[in-house]
């Protein structure tokens, strides 16, 4: 993927731009690296919907699976499998991932959105069911979330994605990726 000129392998990217989405309709492309975090720290039913999971936001449910450094010994194993068959890694902003990215020398972009489109993120949330306390807490902390996604410095380019606009279309459409 390319964009401002600046080649790139994965994608970060901020809560409700469609990282799920992308990832559940080209599971042979894209790997939601979000999911995977999950599913190594927790005994994730594997038959739950990501409806379902979204719910448990601020309240897992789950067992314990792995802690501390055997949860991030599987985790990589398995971030390094999907990188071998040629996955691009689609992961939210999580320090743990990231590290993974910098240690591999996986050059990312980072995709957040606009300052202007608060509401419509807050929307988002709303119609995929997340707690109203998240959304709550989203909306109280947006402008903040916004100030620190502007001085990320980790990236080679960062993307602020705008009104309507979602994780697959910008990848299609302004990153130039391409299905083989």
């Amino acid at each position: 993927m390319k964009y401002l000129g600046k080649s790139f392998d994965a994608i970060v990217a901020t809560p409700c731009c469609g990282k799920s989405y992308l990832c559940d309709k080209y599971p042979n492309l894209f790997v939601d690296v979000d999911e995977e975090r999950l599913r190594c720290k927790y005994n994730v039913p594997e038959n739950i919907t990501r409806k379902e999971m979204e719910e448990t936001k601020g309240n897992r449910t789950f067992s314990r699976r792995f802690h501390g450094k055997e949860y991030l010994e599987e985790l990589y194993k398995k971030l390094d499998q999907y990188v071998e068959q040629g996955k691009t890694l689609i992961l939210a902003p999580h320090d743990e991932t990231i590290k993974y990215l910098i240690d591999n020398n996986i050059k990312f972009c980072f995709v957040f959105p606009k300052k202007t489109i608060k509401e419509e993120i807050l929307n988002r949330m709303t119609k995929r069911n997340n707690p109203q306390e998240t959304i709550i807490q989203n909306a109280e902390m947006f402008d903040l979330f916004y100030e620190n996604n502007i001085k990320e410095n980790r990236s080679i380019v960062h993307y602020e994605f705008d009104t309507n606009e979602y994780l697959e279309n910008i990848i299609f459409n302004k990153f130039n990726f391409k299905i083989d």
